[in-house]
């Protein structure tokens, strides 16, 4: 769902309007630029009218009809007479003060656009691994207002949520989660949710105990937080990155460990998995350059399971790879990645059925 922001001039420092493309691809239009074009298919009109001019509202009035068809909000200070009477001069309009919590405003959004794309679960989806996968979803979307909203992330929900996602894995296997997870509409939290699983099912064979099995899930589900400070038109752009768009996103390491180290109670095997993941054996990874001992198994993992699913992933500038052509690109890496955790990766995925792989491998 593409949402467009409407401001005269650049938005205000103090517009909520900015945290809005953390949560969906978003375009900023300005009020005397206002038209079809402009428009586009966007979904919904956000009008921001902090500091807005007698110019650009009779510009924005003019076109008017460029957004008529869509959901409209303008956003007003309740107690400013000024924006209100402008808000009331355009029509139809639902009016938010300025202040409303950042939630209620998603919540509202969604519902003027009869809410985000349901997710289309697969027939005959396994009951436990459904509701790993809801309340999994539920999860990252309260992970990512926390952390775009400058709040801690609710350690008992991932913990619960981990556990969940276990369960479903031990019960039913690493197939219908994948099913799940590819169904959803967001490719930032399928993402997500494909490596929490893989990872997951990747300790289990490695015969790993059921508490690590979980403490691996928790990483796989938060190894990205960083990226709640990166809008969703970066995130989920359709075309190759530009090369400080691609800076951008490489620094969510950073970001992560920024976001994680106030919160004491977020164990540091966790929090190493989201900062650490795309550190390599060799050095030449990144935020910090750690080799070899310096990276703990924990980790290692989920950087395996983090680039499978990145090659594995569909994007509309490339087809996804193939489980085997996956696996040979990763080998291609060579000191890069823990070679011996690889070939047991490689075992789980190329020499049993999805469905198997939670049973623990017999070499382990």
């Amino acid at each position: 769902m593409e949402i467009v922001l409407i401001s005269d001039g650049p938005l205000p420092i103090e517009s909520p309007v900015r945290k809005l493309p953390f949560f969906f691809p978003a375009r900023l239009v300005d009020m005397s630029k206002v038209s079809s074009n402009t428009v586009g298919d966007a979904r919904i009109a956000i009008i921001e009218l902090l500091e807005s001019t007698d110019a650009g509202l009779s510009a924005l009035r003019t076109s008017w009809e460029s957004i008529a068809q869509i959901p409209v909000i303008c956003l007003v200070a309740k107690s400013d007479r000024r924006e209100n009477i402008q808000a009331a001069a355009l029509g139809r309009t639902t009016v938010l003060d300025r202040g409303t919590p950042l939630a209620l405003m998603l919540k509202t959004i969604q519902e003027l656009v009869g809410g985000q794309e349901e997710t289309n679960l697969p027939k005959n989806l396994p009951t436990e691994t459904g509701q790993a996968f809801v309340k999994g979803i539920a999860f990252l979307e309260g992970m990512w207002l926390s952390a775009v909203q400058g709040k801690g992330i609710q350690t008992a929900q991932m913990e619960k949520s981990a556990s969940d996602v276990f369960t479903a894995l031990s019960l039913n296997g690493l197939s219908p989660w994948l099913q799940a997870v590819n169904a959803h509409h967001s490719a930032t939290y399928s993402h997500s949710l494909a490596v929490a699983g893989l990872a997951g099912a990747f300790a289990k064979h490695l015969g790993w105990s059921d508490a690590v099995c979980r403490q691996v899930i928790a990483g796989g589900l938060i190894h990205d937080i960083g990226k709640a400070r990166i809008p969703l038109t970066i995130l989920d752009k359709a075309e190759r990155l530009t090369a400080e768009e691609r800076a951008m996103i490489d620094r969510h390491p950073e970001f992560g460990r920024e976001i994680l180290k106030p919160q004491l109670d977020v164990p540091v095997d966790i929090k190493k998995m989201a900062i650490q993941h795309h550190e390599y054996l060799d050095g030449s990874g990144y935020p910090d350059g750690l080799k070899g001992g310096r990276i703990s198994d924990k980790v290692r993992v989920i950087t395996i399971c983090d680039i499978y699913v990145a090659l594995t992933e569909d994007r509309a500038y490339k087809p996804g790879l193939s489980a085997r052509d996956a696996i040979k690109t990763m080998k291609d890496l060579g000191a890069k990645l823990d070679q011996s955790l690889l070939d047991e990766f490689a075992a789980m995925l190329l020499n049993r059925q999805f469905g198997q792989v939670s049973r623990k491998s017999s070499a382990a």
